[in-house]
């Protein structure tokens, strides 16, 4: 997956940087980001000769009909427009940064230029200034937990200054907007529209674009989003990932090897050689993966080794079920300490769980933080925030560390008490679950704290009973 950034720096590997000029073709994308004021700031400039453009090509732009080798912005903007149709056609993901409606008026022959000119809408929305309302503020909240671009939102508030914000009872946008984020007075300032074949992301501004300390994190939660919201997987493995020992896991690569190499007599054979290797080599993916499309698949064929079933709750949400109980599944995954994101969302469905069975249903998290580090290497896998919560609320949080080591063991044929034991562990914790005693590991001194300051609400805070000041690290341990 590659993404397109317009006029929003954004630092990482798989974004492409570009002014609305020199992007390349824009339906050649399918994860568009675009700050609406940084594109029309570039357009003014160009309309008023006060920086030279020029296009993916390397043809200059000028404010005029295309002549002498040159092309006109009013020509390149055109094209721009038809381009972000068809990219909502092929069903883009377009995350847009919003800003309040203006217009240019000095682009030749296109008089009146506005500051959306660009982006279809959905049937009976105009991108006016009746639906994009001017507005400024510093405070907002994330509304729903569970939307791909609510990460996002929570790293941009931590420095939030947004501009404007969509009127949801506006014709066209009632009853199609999926509310995200809200300012401190209720205004819709993150949310989710469809258009054509695609969805458009509202977002609100940062207070400075580009700043050293936001760039990082926001690319980061921008990627991952993307990822989210069209269900794919980050399939960009580290390299100590796949040297991660397995047990039996070298043998059946051979005789995948040796089976490959017949294939034309044995193709029956090496179906089966190579599923057996890639249903035992998915068990480390629980170390380095994140998101439910990534690191799930990992969690549940982990806990299959343990003795738990997968099932789900009608709303299609996963279940670990064994003789001794069910769990409400919930995972996370960060390049840094897995924060209170989870926590949210096991939360939202333990309460709606409450609501339609009248009964308390028990949750755990598995956290896979500073996943993309050796696991004997980390030091800070979940915030205390999320350990306090867990313990307040009544919940299991699970390292992916332990429950990759647990379900080595289950594979060197680990005793069927002691994945009794785990289970119920699992299901009777309230707060982070360790395996030390179970898998015979000595016992280790505690690694140390680490603090960092938090941004969770007040409210939030006080309804979960967590602080908000001081991270944890994960304890160490002995490897196996």
């Amino acid at each position: 997956m590659r993404v397109l950034s317009l006029s929003h720096r954004l630092q990482h590997r798989m974004v492409d940087n570009h002014s609305i000029f020199n992007a390349p073709n824009i339906f050649d994308y399918d994860a568009i980001v675009v700050d609406a004021g940084g594109v029309f700031e570039t357009i003014r400039v160009a309309a008023s000769a006060g920086e030279a453009f020029k296009t993916f090509a390397d043809i200059p732009v000028a404010n005029g009909e295309p002549i002498d080798g040159s092309t006109g912005i009013a020509e390149v903007l055109r094209r721009r427009r038809e381009e972000f149709v068809r990219a909502f056609e092929r069903g883009a993901t377009v995350a847009l940064f919003l800003h309040p409606q203006a217009q240019v008026t000095d682009v030749v022959g296109l008089p009146g230029l506005d500051r959306y000119y660009y982006l279809p809408a959905p049937p009976g929305v105009a991108w006016d200034a009746s639906t994009i309302r001017g507005s400024e503020g510093t405070a907002g909240a994330t509304v729903d937990h569970e939307h791909p671009f609510a990460p996002v939102f929570d790293v941009l508030r931590q420095d939030l200054l947004y501009r404007a914000y969509i009127d949801e009872r506006a014709p066209g946008i009632a009853g199609h907007a999926r509310v995200f984020a809200r300012s401190a007075g209720g205004a819709a300032i993150g949310l989710e529209v469809p258009v054509l074949n695609g969805r458009l992301v509202v977002l609100p501004t940062p207070r400075q674009v580009g700043a050293k300390w936001l760039v990082t994190p926001e690319s980061h939660a921008i990627i991952d989003a993307m990822r989210a919201s069209m269900g794919q997987a980050d399939d960009d493995r580290p390299r100590w990932a796949a040297e991660t020992p397995i047990p039996g896991l070298p043998e059946r690569q051979r005789e995948a090897d040796r089976v490959r190499a017949s294939a034309a007599r044995a193709q029956a054979e090496l179906d089966v050689a190579e599923g057996s290797v890639a249903e035992l080599d998915s068990i480390r993916d629980v170390l380095w993966r994140e998101g439910d499309a990534g690191l799930l698949p990992a969690v549940v064929r982990c806990a299959e080794l343990l003795g738990f079933k997968r099932g789900q709750t009608p709303e299609g949400d996963p279940v670990l079920v064994s003789d001794e109980g069910e769990l409400q599944l919930v995972v996370a995954g960060a390049t840094e300490a897995v924060d209170m994101a989870p926590h949210y969302r096991l939360r939202q469905r333990l309460d709606h769980l409450l609501d339609s069975r009248a009964h308390a249903g028990r949750g755990l998290v598995v956290v896979n933080g500073q996943r993309l580090q050796r696991p004997d290497a980390r030091k800070r896998e979940y915030t205390d925030s999320l350990r306090v919560a867990a313990e307040s609320v009544g919940y299991a949080v699970l390292p992916s560390s332990w429950l990759f080591d647990a379900a080595v063991m289950a594979l060197e044929d680990l005793a069927d008490d002691t994945k009794a034991a785990i289970r119920r562990r699992l299901l009777e914790t309230d707060g982070v679950v360790e395996f030390e005693d179970l898998l015979g590991f000595a016992e280790t001194e505690d690694a140390g704290t680490a603090t960092d300051a938090s941004d969770e609400p007040a409210e939030d805070v006080a309804e979960a009973g967590e602080p908000t000041e001081t991270e944890v690290t994960a304890e160490s341990r002995p490897t196996n």
